[in-house]
């Protein structure tokens, strides 16, 4: 029996991947945990593909790779991650990542001991050791708009899809949370599905989140454990690059999808 199956997504990311293979790896040993890494790989073109091979290599029962041929996106590859997962409890998570502090025993205790759970979110702590904004509201389409002058300018409009007083110490239901780690039990994508693939980067978590809020599962913030992200904030960098358009193109998707164009009344 497999605990957990790690889902990491991996796009020209070498800079990273040895220290989000191996905090998995220690994190999992040093607590006697089954598990397994099933990596995505987006056609990367860096050395990506060589520091694969060396865990491959190394950990031939617990790693394993799927080489995809150009970038794919995040939903179709982590759906052919989730697809070949055989743990009990999935995590997803970013390539930029580290598990730091923290029991994963406790996670898959409380996942597996609580049905009306569907997600869990840890802690994720940045580069300077701030804590990222990583949970938040279910947004509607304006509370989206107000943003782009601060993303296009600078401008400091408000964030409405925020919570006033995060960052939590403790445990709470929240309404989503970024796909940069997330926990679940893997029986539920036979209920709630796989990530929507008619979005390509963005904001897949969020429909995702959405999805699990009308099946009656809970999203819970866990400050219990502990998560580096070393984040690049690839669409609020560059508010006109090709990622940020796949991203207000995906937002458009997902209002069109569930609604919510300027109020929340279609989750009630």
């Amino acid at each position: 029996m497999i605990k957990f199956s790690f889902i990491v997504l991996t796009w020209n990311s070498c800079q990273f991947l040895e220290k989000c293979f191996r905090s998995i790896i220690n994190s999992c040993d040093e607590e006697r945990l089954s598990y397994e890494i099933i990596v995505i790989d987006n056609g990367s073109v860096d050395g990506s593909v060589g520091i694969m091979n060396t865990f491959l290599n190394e950990f031939p029962d617990t790693f394993f790779v799927e080489f995809l041929q150009n970038n794919k996106g995040t939903t179709i590859s982590r759906n052919i991650g989730l697809k070949k997962a055989r743990g009990q409890v999935v995590c997803v998570i970013d390539s930029d990542t580290e598990l730091r502090n923290g029991s994963l025993e406790s996670i898959y205790n409380y996942l597996m001991n609580h049905s009306n759970t569907g997600l869990i979110a840890p802690k994720l702590v940045m580069r300077d050791g701030s804590i990222q904004n990583s949970v938040k509201k279910f947004p509607t389409f304006f509370d989206k708009l107000i943003k782009v002058p601060r993303a296009v300018l600078g401008l400091n409009t408000p964030n409405n899809d925020f919570y006033k007083n995060f960052p939590f110490t403790s445990i709470r239901e929240v309404d989503s949370a970024i796909s940069a780690c997330w926990f679940f039990r893997r029986e539920i994508l036979e209920s709630v599905g796989y990530l929507d693939e008619n979005i390509f980067y963005s904001p897949e978590d969020l429909d995702f989140c959405l999805r699990l809020f009308k099946k009656g599962l809970v999203l819970l913030y866990w400050p219990e454990y502990i998560v580096f992200h070393d984040t690049q904030h690839i669409s609020h960098k560059k508010p006109f690059s090709k990622v940020s358009r796949s991203h207000f193109l995906g937002l458009l998707y997902y209002f069109r999808k569930h609604g919510g164009w300027f109020s929340n009344r279609h989750l009630h």
